[in-house]
């Protein structure tokens, strides 16, 4: 919940000459969250018109609204420049939607991704909780497509993450595809052979390792088994509008 009350920026800064734009999307998405300014109406309104070339999208970002974030991205995506997003700290839930919107993500090395599933509060009966989860799934199912587009590998591999809440380090968004640059070079360190399971302490290390090694290789990814989803409860909540 701090993290949710940070002030929220939203400059936009203007290289005409270089015909290049940069925005900066700092705290909570969408305007439920503590008069945050960070809503899709506020950058459409910002963009919509800029006869830019590149624009350099910054973020860090708790997340927020899961229909904001993904209305920021398709902005985004819609916008006739090259879209370059630059992780400045961490692009969370709905944040991270907005970050692998863009043409080419860029994340320095002490800077975090995470991706989860949409949770929410709710107060009724047995049948209105049953419609939320209803919701709740389609809504995963929605934030799950704009994984995909980059993710490298199996979609029950991106479930397994989205249900064990993932935080990720720049070397594992870039092994993913959900991110493409470390920094200013990419630099992916040799990583141990996969057929020994005892190496990986968890799902994320061993994909990590697994897509790291193909991406050196230039090998197209393998189909392989992976563990039944587990439940997880979120931490950081999606508004549902």
């Amino acid at each position: 919940m701090n993290m949710m009350t940070k002030k929220t920026d939203i400059r936009f800064e203007i290289d005409a000459e270089k015909k290049e734009y940069t925005l900066y999307i700092y705290g909570p998405i969408g305007r439920g969250f503590f008069m945050s300014e960070n809503s899709a109406n506020s950058i459409r309104r910002k963009i919509q018109d800029a006869d830019a070339e590149k624009i350099h999208v910054h973020i860090n970002s708790p997340g927020g609204d899961a229909f904001e974030g993904v209305a920021i991205g398709n902005i985004l995506k819609n916008h006739k420049a090259e879209i370059i997003s630059y992780i400045d700290g961490i692009a969370a839930s709905a944040a991270s939607v907005i970050a692998v919107a863009a043409d080419k993500v860029i994340m320095p090395e002490n800077t975090m991704m995470m991706i989860h599933r949409a949770s929410t509060f709710e107060y009724g009966n047995a049948s209105v909780f049953e419609k939320t989860a209803s919701d709740l799934r389609k809504i995963d199912t929605s934030l799950a497509a704009s994984y995909k587009k980059r993710f490298v590998g199996e979609q029950s591999e991106l479930d397994q993450l989205l249900d064990d809440e993932t935080f990720l380090t720049a070397e594992e968004a870039v092994a993913f595809g959900l991110a493409d640059v470390v920094g200013e070079e990419i630099e992916i360190q040799d990583l141990e052979d996969l057929d020994d399971e005892e190496e990986y302490e968890n799902f994320k290390d061993k994909l990590v390792a697994k897509y790291s090694k193909k991406q050196q290789n230039n090998e197209p990814p393998e189909l392989e088994p992976t563990p039944a989803p587990k439940q997880n409860m979120s931490k950081l909540f999606l508004n549902l509008k």
